[in-house]
């Protein structure tokens, strides 16, 4: 004779307090998902922060040379300024932009550089450098008269 087995009866299945407590903690880690990538991205934030300040550290030293200058040459890869009866050098050397004052020593203002390149349209200097990274910065400075 057959047995019937009451399928109702069996206990083994998930309650609803169990299926609520999954779902509770499911929505927590996925609540902190976000949370995470917004660290990770402040961390990249902070890394870049040392390229972009000596960037800008750049960009004023160079914008406060180019104003009174008594004389500026610009060529592809360095700009030569003349300035109260100092000269000053800004010249690609490897993967550094040095700059020298009166021919003696150097002072090195940008590192890890690809290419650095310095054009000039009418009174505009264009500034545009490659960094190592792969990033890419892009100055321009209006270039005054000579006195």
């Amino acid at each position: 004779m057959r047995t019937k087995k009451n399928v109702l009866n069996n206990q083994t299945g998930f309650t609803l307090i169990e299926a609520m407590m999954v779902m509770v903690i499911l929505s927590i880690v996925m609540g902190l998902i976000p949370l995470v990538f917004q660290g990770f991205a402040a961390i990249d934030r902070t890394i870049a922060v040392e390229e972009d300040y000596e960037w800008n550290l750049f960009l004023i030293q160079l914008r406060d040379e180019l104003r009174d200058h008594d004389r500026l040459l610009i060529y592809k890869n360095r700009i030569f300024i003349e300035k109260h009866n100092q000269s000053i050098l800004y010249e690609s050397y490897g993967d550094v932009l040095r700059r020298r004052v009166n021919n003696l020593g150097h002072e090195i203002v940008l590192q890890k550089i690809n290419t650095i390149r310095f054009s000039e349209n009418g009174q505009v200097l264009f500034l545009i450098v490659d960094f190592l990274s792969g990033t890419k910065e892009e100055a321009q400075f209006f270039i005054m008269g000579v006195k």
